[in-house]
């Protein structure tokens, strides 16, 4: 039984296309309010209220896929008994569950399958803004999620239910994994144990932490919440070991993955814009997305600065930059980028790396108290420097390829 049911541990902003009520998906993407409530033969059960009445029809087992309870919990259908008894039995827990109350958000990324936990901070159509267990602040581009589940019971596909229900699957484990507390150990029970470890297993302990003193500055992800947990080694360069590598190139399907990904940290920069800029929130919550900003580029990064009320154009480091921004004479503000594109698109270099140049318009608007009067706003066209660098990663004993995508330069377009 508890192959199929897993409890949905679902904060976040009332939008239309939030659920926190009974739900039934179907294989053709069809979302009907309805109850999943028995299963005869290669059939199952639902029962749907049509103009304040209850209707019942009788579906394939095939052509439903999820099944949502009013409290946040589901249940995935191809996953029940194939015994229509048992699968009855399992329904029946479905709908007798008790109501999960979890700590947090969970988001499901698609690719790589991976379940984010966390407190919902800001929400748009666009990106996620979220704050982790271990309090540091996020982003993610929603195109990068397939389900959202809040704190509070609702719901939100944000992918054909078929491709949902696939990583749903993936992520089990991880799902389950956080939804249950973690055990606490007692201290003397460690203690007992730690003795019985091989001299071998603790010389290898004591090891680790230094391999992973050599691990480059911002060759990493950006997503704070999926950086690798194991130590990575930079792709030597042609200079100092020429015979040791060969110059890694990107396959067709991952420059489109990397192209896709580097979009969304500019969506993810302007994200963390607002939060920085929002009043509302604490100096303590403002700098620790400034600590999540300046990983998303690379060291030395700089970003142009214009404004109507002041000629000339002036140049910061982007901590800098951040930290003037906290600091806006404004009581509320907006910043906005529309029209984000590549003006040249990633192309390999010499140094083996990816680099392209991505565009976008920026509308910056500072209001006054009442939150409607415009006291300032300009529009600028900037643009943003990208690169694509190569690390490896150690992963099960097995070396592993893969890109950082990271922002550089953020100019002025002149025209």
């Amino acid at each position: 039984m508890k192959k199929c049911l897993l409890w949905g541990l679902l904060t976040g902003l009332s939008i239309s296309t939030l659920y926190a009520q009974e739900a039934i998906y179907l294989a053709n993407g069809n979302r009907s309010a309805g109850k999943l409530t028995g299963a005869e033969g290669e059939k199952v059960k639902i029962t749907v209220i049509r103009n304040g009445k209850p209707a019942y029809y009788s579906l394939r087992r095939e052509n439903v896929l999820l099944a949502f309870s009013d409290d946040g919990r589901y249940l995935i259908v191809n996953s029940l008994d194939t015994d229509p008894a048992k699968a009855q039995q399992e329904i029946d827990a479905f709908q007798k569950g008790a109501a999960a109350h979890p700590d947090f958000d969970l988001l499901v990324k698609a690719s790589p399958p991976t379940v984010l936990q966390g407190t919902i901070r800001y929400e748009s159509g666009d990106v996620v803004n979220y704050q982790s267990a271990g309090g540091a602040s996020g982003s993610i581009n929603k195109r990068e999620l397939a389900i959202i589940f809040y704190r509070d019971g609702r719901h939100q596909l944000l992918m054909p239910p078929a491709e949902v229900v696939s990583l749903l699957n993936s992520t089990r484990s991880e799902l389950i994994r956080l939804a249950t507390p973690a055990p606490v150990v007692p201290p003397t029970a460690t203690a007992k144990k730690m003795p019985k470890l091989p001299p071998s297993s603790a010389k290898v302990a004591k090891k680790l932490p230094a391999k992973s003193e050599a691990a480059p500055k911002n060759t990493q992800p950006a997503n704070p919440t999926t950086a690798p947990s194991v130590p990575v080694t930079p792709v030597p360069s042609a200079a100092s070991e020429p015979s040791a590598i060969a110059k890694p190139k990107l396959s067709d399907a991952q420059y489109q993955q990397y192209r896709s990904s580097a979009l969304s940290r500019v969506d993810e920069f302007v994200a963390y814009l607002n939060i920085i800029a929002n009043k509302e929130l604490t100096d303590d919550e403002k700098d620790k997305a400034i600590e999540q900003v300046v990983k998303l580029f690379l060291p030395e990064a700089t970003i142009d600065v214009s404004s109507a009320n002041r000629p000339g154009v002036r140049k910061y480091k982007i901590k800098d930059y951040l930290t003037r921004l906290k600091m806006v004479p404004y009581a509320s503000s907006t910043i906005d980028w529309t029209e984000i594109q590549y003006v040249s698109e990633l192309k390999q270099a010499a140094d083996g790396n990816y680099y392209g140049l991505i565009t976008g318009q920026q509308t910056f608007t500072g209001y006054a108290e009442n939150g409607q009067d415009v006291l300032y706003t300009d529009v600028t066209e900037k643009s943003v420097q990208v690169k694509l660098e190569a690390y490896r990663s150690l992963k099960d004993g097995n070396t592993q390829l893969k890109w950082a995508v990271l922002l550089g330069n953020i100019g002025i377009v002149v025209k």
